[in-house]
């Protein structure tokens, strides 16, 4: 079977038969094409190829090219890993293939899990107010969408993919299907609720284009939904606006980890931000319970003289 075959089979699989929903299948049908394109890149395979074909140093190849030429991450890395030897799973599964190639290709170890980087109050602030005195035609949109990153924690990919009928004004709540297929409700500050509003009244002016994007609840001034990359983008703009320390390095996750630092600040309750961040283990908001500096030292004044 050829390996476009394969793959197409495999995408239908994870989507009727595992239920998996589409940001999930998205992340495997990404990384399966990265795959296919470096076999015909790099391993020189012909246009038309049998998944048969595929051995494991070519795995182990692009997996080390993953991290050697394109610097990604070792989670990243394993990640691909797993999409890969999902693939093969269901393909010896199913007979296509007798053996699986990727099965005995070991992950590779992560680096030891640090504090997020993320915003302090002051300068989450500062960021709001560079957008708000920023001339630019997105001005409205971007506001919103910054809001909503910093007042519910959503993840980049969910944000893209909301929709308007997403929006329950009369609840003040938003709803969606967040990783893994999980049905979220996030409920609405008043500020973000006036800032989306303030946006939607200018989203009535903009013509769509295509009618699948009608529905979309973030677009832009082509009309058509707002990308990832754009997003991505935007939000580093603001940051070195606003002039926040390591600009750079302010993505649409870091905005999340603001988000989650600050709600567990003000509540020291880490189930509801389990809860409100969609994670399914809680070992993974716990990295949320880091202290500053300032309480650090508050901590260490409260100590006892220890001198007579």
């Amino acid at each position: 079977m050829l390996y476009t075959q394969a793959l197409n089979r495999f995408i239908k699989y994870l989507a009727v038969e595992k239920g998996y929903s589409p940001l999930t299948i998205k992340e495997y049908t990404n990384d399966l094409q990265l795959f296919h394109r470096y076999l015909l890149e790099n391993c020189r395979y012909p246009e038309d190829f049998e998944v048969k074909q595929i051995s494991r140093y070519d795995i182990t190849d692009f997996l080390a090219d993953s991290i050697l030429v394109d610097e990604n991450s070792p989670v990243t890395r394993n990640r691909k890993l797993y999409s890969i030897r999902s693939f093969f799973k269901y393909l010896q599964k199913n007979e296509i293939i007798k053996e699986n190639p990727a099965l005995l290709i070991e992950a590779s170890k992560t680096e030891i899990r640090s504090e997020p980087i993320y915003m302090k109050l002051d300068e989450a602030r500062r960021y709001i107010d560079a957008i708000i005195k920023e001339k630019g035609i997105n001005r409205t949109r971007d506001l919103a969408i910054v809001k909503l990153f910093l007042y519910t924690g959503l993840r980049v990919s969910e944000l893209v993919n909301l929709n308007l009928d997403d929006i329950d004004f009369s609840n003040k709540s938003i709803k969606f299907f967040g990783k893994g297929n999980k049905e979220r409700t996030v409920p609405l500050h008043d500020d973000i609720i006036e800032s989306i509003n303030n946006y939607l009244e200018e989203r009535q002016e903009i013509k769509i284009k295509n009618k699948g994007d009608q529905k979309a609840l973030f677009i832009s001034r082509h009309g058509r939904r707002i990308n990832v990359r754009t997003v991505q983008l935007m939000v580093k703009k603001y940051a070195k606006l606003a002039g926040i320390k390591n600009a750079s390095k302010i993505t649409p996750h870091k905005l999340r980890h603001t988000f989650a630092s600050l709600l567990y600040y003000q509540t020291k309750d880490l189930k509801i931000l389990q809860d409100l961040l969609g994670h399914s283990n809680i070992a993974t908001t716990q990295i949320y319970t880091h202290t500053d500096i300032e309480e650090k030292i508050q901590a260490i004044n409260k100590m006892p003289d220890l001198s007579n």
